[in-house]
């Protein structure tokens, strides 16, 4: 019994400590889990985008997140060497948590190549609540069929998840699948103008602060390439 009552603070003060790092990120090991982008303490593999304006890009040291600091319009970070490190360009899944700290719009547009070209995932854009995928024939997430409206609650995270596979792009916000379009003879590419410097692979924002964590990248095994077969079958092109 004593040792019992000796065990209850020592239990008390490691059930604080354990709450005060649940916001810290959690570790993503390569492997099967894929590779990991962001280790949680620095921007090796990663340089600022080059846009006019940009905001302070950093780590934040207590929560192991990367921070891309509100930019007078466009902010970001890339992976220059994305090529050289072999990384998927098709079949393949992105995974990260994110978050907008301050601002009212997109807090995470992910740039990500397709075959030879490049598009975007954008998150909370035309006044912080658009989602969607741009360019597809030449329009905007805002014009095209992607187009969905969600609220992002200020400080929340969310786990954010993007599959590209051979005539598909699927998007998952917590789970939920917010775009799920066939892409087969559809012109896909980057929107004219700054958002170009992303390229091949980058994160930005629009006048709005965000963060990221456990960013990682891997190939998609054959059952999940044949379900989105499957998925393709089922479309009318």
């Amino acid at each position: 019994m004593k040792q019992f009552i000796v065990l209850l603070p020592v239990l008390f003060f490691s059930l604080i400590s354990c709450s005060k790092r649940g916001d810290k990120a959690l570790p993503v090991e390569a492997g099967e889990k894929g590779t990991v982008l962001f280790d949680g303490k620095s921007m090796a593999g990663w340089e600022a985008c080059n846009y006019a304006g940009t905001g302070e890009i950093a780590v934040d040291g207590q929560t192991g997140a990367l921070r891309i600091g509100r930019g007078e319009i466009l902010s970001g970070v890339k992976r220059p060497g994305y090529d050289k490190e072999k990384l998927p360009k098709l079949n393949y899944e992105v995974e990260m948590e994110a978050r907008r700290v301050e601002g009212d719009d997109f807090f995470c547009c992910l740039t990500f190549p397709y075959r030879d070209t490049h598009a975007t995932f954008v998150l909370g854009g035309w006044g912080g609540s658009v989602c969607g995928i741009s360019s597809i024939d030449f329009m905007d997430a805002m014009d095209n069929s992607t187009m969905t409206a969600r609220e992002f609650v200020e400080g929340q995270w969310y786990k954010v998840r993007l599959v590209i596979s051979d005539h598909r792009f699927q998007g998952f916000v917590d789970g939920d699948r917010i775009v799920n379009i066939g892409i087969k003879g559809r012109k896909i590419g980057m929107r004219f103008g700054e958002i170009e410097e992303s390229v091949p692979f980058a994160i930005s924002t629009f006048r709005t602060t965000g963060e990221y964590r456990n960013i990682r990248i891997r190939n998609l095994d054959e059952a999940e390439i044949a379900a989105a077969g499957k998925l393709d079958d089922e479309d009318e092109f």
